[in-house]
């Protein structure tokens, strides 16, 4: 039999050694290349998002005139969209609000304006709900600040809709909470063109003489108890007199802050009745 020699078997190792090493480092280098190429690719193609711009909306749903008034109309809910995607599936009931949760819902915008369209739901969720168009607004907002929509009056005339920017600070002491009040009530006695705000906790009048469509600043109150929540029983009267025309229990936590909102129509029976409605803002 043919062997080679140890010196020649060496030679011819190296030789495909080194033959080897040349083919792995062309292979690198296409890697290499495609790799670059691709993050090239990939990075030009990336545009960097601003994350702060963005806008806080809380809506507040106190139509008096939202009755059934359609074919297969079940409730006075409302559905909205904004920019042509539709905020909820849920619509928001007549003195609801979205988001129902504490808070506000965060709205991604590029510019200072946007499109809201607001539709009155006919159906019961969750079945199927057709909607009907009832409005649409173009609600002028500042980035990173926080916004309330009230939903009121007569879906026919201007004005329909209340905004306003929210003070969301916290407090300033563990043993506090906020209160603000708002009368959305569009049609109340001559004699008594306005509405009082009433603490059966205090026996006292916390906002006297609130208008339609007047929405008070916040209001620091203190707290019975740091530790544990209680609850205040609210009353709406017309200014000036006793006649109570809403009443709402409200659980306060610690250093929360919470809108009440009167609402309904008066005269009306039914859900658009005078009553009294609240939601949380933090």
């Amino acid at each position: 039999m043919f062997f080679l020699s140890n010196t020649k078997a060496d030679h011819l190792k190296k030789y495909k050694h080194q033959q080897m090493k040349k083919i792995f480092t062309a292979l690198s280098g296409i890697v290499l290349l495609f790799a670059c190429e691709k993050e090239a690719d990939y990075n030009a193609k990336f545009t960097s998002i601003d994350s702060n711009l963005y806008t806080f909306v809380k809506f507040v749903n106190v139509y008096p005139y939202a009755t059934p008034v359609f074919s297969g109309q079940t409730s006075s809910a409302v559905q909205l969209t904004y920019n042509g995607v539709q905020f909820s599936a849920l619509p928001i009931g007549l003195g609801g609000t979205y988001p129902a949760s504490n808070g506000y819902a965060t709205v991604f915008r590029e510019s200072t304006t946007a499109d809201m369209f607001v539709r009155l739901a006919l159906g019961t969720p969750p079945a199927t709900v057709r909607d009907s168009f009832l409005f649409s607004f173009k609600p002028v907002m500042q980035l990173r600040k926080y916004y309330s929509f009230f939903f009121c009056d007569s879906i026919n005339r201007p004005g329909t809709i209340l905004t306003t920017e929210d003070d969301i600070r916290l407090p300033g002491g563990p043993n506090l909470y906020r209160i603000r009040f708002a009368n959305m009530i569009p049609n109340p006695p001559s004699a008594t063109p306005a509405v009082d705000l009433y603490s059966t906790l205090s026996n006292s009048v916390i906002f006297s003489n609130i208008r339609f469509k007047q929405v008070t600043q916040f209001l620091e109150l203190p707290r019975n108890s740091v530790s544990t929540a209680f609850t205040d029983t609210y009353q709406i009267r017309w200014a000036g007199t006793t006649t109570v025309i809403g009443t709402l229990a409200v659980q306060l936590n610690n250093q929360m802050s919470v809108t009440l909102v009167a609402r309904g129509f008066n005269g009306a029976t039914g859900t658009r009745a005078p009553a009294l409605a609240s939601y949380r803002n933090q």
